[in-house]
């Protein structure tokens, strides 16, 4: 059975530099080694070039990975911060409000062994972090599938809910349109394979898979 994937938007800048650890592929060319891509008259300059958007691919998916410099974490919280950060997987670049958006699409448990050891401690009790496990897959999925029937809707997504009798308005979906989640407390803190994980989270990830 495929593995489901999700797609997570991890930084927004107008310039973004990062380094491919292994080869990845992009345009049918291989690329490994420091790159940059920059908001350049709407589109993505990268290597002398203009695109839409781009997508590095891993050779090596299991041990391939490509690191993000600077970026943000705990946005508008009194201890945010830039570092590097990271991660597995494959890395696509699209443009958003006058920025580059780096998004990195990954496997679902792989994700979710990220978020448990980046929102608790990898160490805490394995039925602890079961817990956690079942709420965070819960709701990525959640999310995914709502994702899915937004993009398969002929109808206008709206995040209000207004009638004579009631109003409501839902604050999961607005931010995030042309992929699943953000990379942090927004959604769920994912910081790729920064973090180091222990053998009780991946237990408590496969123990709690399905």
């Amino acid at each position: 059975m495929t593995e489901p994937q999700v797609t997570v938007g991890i930084m927004f800048e107008p310039k973004i530099e990062f380094k491919l650890n292994g080869l990845f592929i992009c345009n049918n060319l291989k690329i490994e080694g420091p790159q940059t891509v920059n908001f350049c008259n709407g589109k993505i300059e990268w290597m002398g070039d203009l695109f839409e958007e781009l997508l590095f691919e891993p050779e090596d998916r299991q041990n391939d990975s490509f690191e993000l410099i600077g970026v943000t974490i705990g946005i508008n919280f009194h201890w945010e911060r830039k570092e590097n950060q990271t991660f597995r997987g494959s890395l696509k670049f699209i443009v958003e409000n006058e920025k580059i958006t780096a998004i990195n699409i990954i496997e679902v448990e792989e994700y979710l062994t990220s978020v448990i050891s980046s929102e608790m401690s990898a160490t805490a009790s394995l039925e602890l972090l079961k817990a956690h496990a079942v709420i965070s897959r819960s709701w990525l999925m959640a999310q995914i599938q709502k994702n899915r029937d937004i993009s398969n809707s002929q109808k206008i997504y709206s995040t209000v809910h207004d009638t004579p009798r009631e109003l409501i308005k839902w604050y999961d979906r607005e931010d995030h349109i042309r992929f699943d989640i953000c990379a942090d407390d927004h959604c769920q803190r994912y910081q790729g394979i920064t973090r180091a994980s222990t053998e009780i989270v991946k237990d408590a990830i496969a123990q709690t898979r399905g």
